[in-house]
C-alpha cells in the first residue's frame, strides 16, 4: 500500500511515484475513463450532524473540471442521490445514492430508484422510529433515505452507551427480516433485497465505453464499490483499475487490506483529484 509524499508545494503535494504510475492508464484515455468518488470521509469533511456537510469550493472545481475530461465522474454514496448532489454541489456529476439502489444522471431532477426496494421502505422506516424513540434518551440521530434508515451515535454524550444499545436493536432487526449494516458510528436497517455500491457502479456504467475506472472511498461499503471494480476487471469488462482508501483516525482494516493504495485524509483526495483534473499522461 502506497502512501502520499509530504514534501514540496508545486502541485500541493505529489503522488507517490507508484500511485502516479497506476493513473497514467487513466489519463492517457480520459473518454473512456471512469472516476468514481465516495462522498462523506472522501470528498466532504466527516462532521458531527451528516445535515452539514459540503464539500469544500476547490474539490468542487475539480470535479466540474474532471466532468469535461472523464466519460463518467460520479459520487457514489449512502445518502440517498439528491442529498448527496446538494453535499456535493457540482454540476456534471452522475450520482449513485441509497448504496446503489438510486441513479441521478446530469440534467434529471429525480433519482431512478431500484423498484425492489420501494415495497420495503415502511416496514424499514418503522424499525427505525422504533429504535430511536427507545434510545431517545441517548441522543441519537436518525437519517432517512427512502429504502434505508440510518441512526447516527457521532457526538453523543455516550457514544459507548449508544452502540450496546445499538448491538441490541441489531439483533432484532436481523431477527424481523431486515438488514443491520455497521458503518462509522452509524447503525443503517436496510431491507433484505440484494444492493450495494458495487452493484450500483455496475448499473452506472452499463452500456458505456468505459474500460478504465477509478475509485476512492473510506468506509466498509466502499469495499463492496471495489470488490465490483475486481470482478469487472477479471471479466475483462474493465481493462485497468485503481481502488483507492482514505486513512483516518476510524479506518477500516477491512478497506485498508482491499484497497491498492491508501492516501491520507481528505487532502490525499484531492492531490489525486488535483492529478487527475491536470489530465497530463
Amino acid at each position: 500500500h502506497s502512501g502520499v509524499f509530504h514534501w514540496g508545494h508545486t502541485r500541493h503535494v505529489p503522488l507517490s511515484q507508484s500511485l502516479d504510475e497506476a493513473i497514467q492508464p487513466l489519463l492517457a484515455s480520459p473518454g473512456s475513463t471512469a472516476v468514481l468518488l465516495d462522498v462523506d470521509g472522501t470528498l466532504a469533511p466527516i462532521v458531527r450532524d451528516a445535515r452539514d456537510a459540503s464539500v469544500p469550493v476547490p474539490t468542487r472545481s475539480l470535479m466540474i473540471t474532471m466532468t469535461r475530461m472523464y466519460n463518467v465522474v460520479a459520487a457514489v454514496s449512502g445518502r440517498q442521490a439528491e442529498d448527496a448532489r446538494r453535499v456535493v454541489a457540482a454540476g456534471g456529476l452522475s450520482y449513485v445514492g441509497g448504496h446503489g439502489s438510486e441513479i441521478l444522471l446530469p440534467g434529471e431532477s429525480e433519482a431512478t430508484i431500484d423498484p425492489s426496494l420501494t415495497d420495503w421502505t415502511e416496514p424499514v422506516q418503522d424499525a427505525a422510529s422504533e429504535a430511536v424513540r427507545e434510545l431517545s434518551n441517548l441522543g441519537v440521530r436518525r437519517e432517512d433515505k427512502g429504502a434505508i434508515s440510518a441512526i447516527h451515535w457521532r457526538g453523543t454524550p455516550d457514544e459507548a452507551a449508544c452502540e450496546r444499545a445499538l448491538r441490541a436493536i441489531a439483533t432484532r432487526v436481523e431477527d424481523s427480516g431486515l438488514v443491520a449494516h455497521w458503518g462509522r458510528k452509524v447503525l443503517e436497517i436496510r431491507p433484505p433485497s440484494p444492493f450495494d455500491k458495487g452493484l450500483g457502479i455496475r448499473n452506472l456504467l452499463k452500456g458505456r465505453p468505459v474500460r478504465q475506472a477509478i475509485y476512492i472511498g473510506d468506509d466498509l461499503t466502499d469495499i463492496d464499490a471495489f470488490n465490483a471494480l475486481a470482478e469487472m476487471d477479471a471479466s475483462g469488462e474493465l481493462q485497468h483499475i485503481v481502488r483507492i482508501g482514505v486513512n483516518s483516525p476510524e479506518t477500516p482494516s477491512e478497506l485498508v487490506a482491499a484497497a491498492d493504495f491508501m492516501v491520507n485524509g481528505i487532502d490525499g483526495v484531492v492531490e489525486v483529484l488535483e492529478a487527475l483534473a491536470e489530465g497530463k499522461a
